[in-house]
């Protein structure tokens, strides 16, 4: 139990840590999502001719069954998303941004399909995990990213600090391309950690979220929307 409650805690501390050290990250994150989100929603006619192929295309998959409402396949599709934006932001952040941008409008645009009320109840219970872990992941892919700068820029000005063989009353220490690649590594391994961090954090939230969208974001509809006269389509 002693175990147990160590390793919770050093798992909390590390998520903690994460978050504190990559707060313009994140909040660049939350940005890309939720203005997008409020201008599908807001904007609806504006943006239809833009967003309308994917709402569509979501909708065929769902009716194919392509994309069936089982744990197993919704976490499927969801990961699947948070790894491209993961891997696309920390491919230069463009990509990642775009993709992070566009779940958002779809977001808000479909909100616009259904009473805001019968919206909520279908998107709340699952939703308040889904849509933190698509944001986390993207943060996760921009500290992948400020990570690799950061060791591209060690290797060219090496912090000799982080060198064992560093003598500070000697000014002309020739080091190796090894030793540089170890110290640029070592002054900045912590946001590739971090980095990991905020990737597996999604993936959790995602399996939650998978989980409830599967099994109970339906019932809970069923049983809170009949309170305002609203019926599920």
């Amino acid at each position: 139990m002693a175990d147990i409650k160590y390793y919770l805690k050093r798992v909390k501390d590390e998520i903690k840590s994460a978050f504190v050290n990559n707060k313009i990250p994140l909040f660049i994150s939350i940005l890309i999502f939720v203005i997008p989100l409020i201008i599908g929603y807001f904007y609806a006619d504006q943006v239809a001719e833009y967003i309308k192929p994917m709402v569509d295309s979501f909708e065929q998959n769902v009716e194919s069954g392509t994309v069936t409402l089982t744990t197993h396949s919704l976490f499927i599709n969801n990961v699947s998303v948070a790894i491209i934006i993961y891997a696309l932001s920390a491919l230069g952040g463009i990509l990642g941004a775009i993709i992070l941008a566009n779940n958002g409008l779809f977001v808000g645009f479909y909100g616009t399909k259904l009473n805001i009320v019968q919206y909520l109840a279908l998107t709340l219970p699952h939703g308040i995990f889904e849509i933190p872990a698509i944001i986390i992941a993207s943060t996760g892919g921009f500290v992948l990213l400020l990570f690799v700068l950061r060791f591209l820029w060690g290797l060219i000005s090496p912090d000799m600090s982080y060198l064992d063989i560093f003598d500070p009353y000697f000014s002309d220490v020739k080091i190796t391309l090894r030793q540089r690649f170890v110290a640029s590594f070592n002054k900045n391994k912590s946001k590739l950690k971090e980095s990991f961090v905020f990737l597996c954090l999604a993936v959790v939230l995602l399996i939650i979220a998978a989980f409830i969208e599967a099994n109970l974001t339906i019932p809970i509809a069923y049983k809170i929307l009949p309170f305002f006269g609203i019926g599920i389509r």
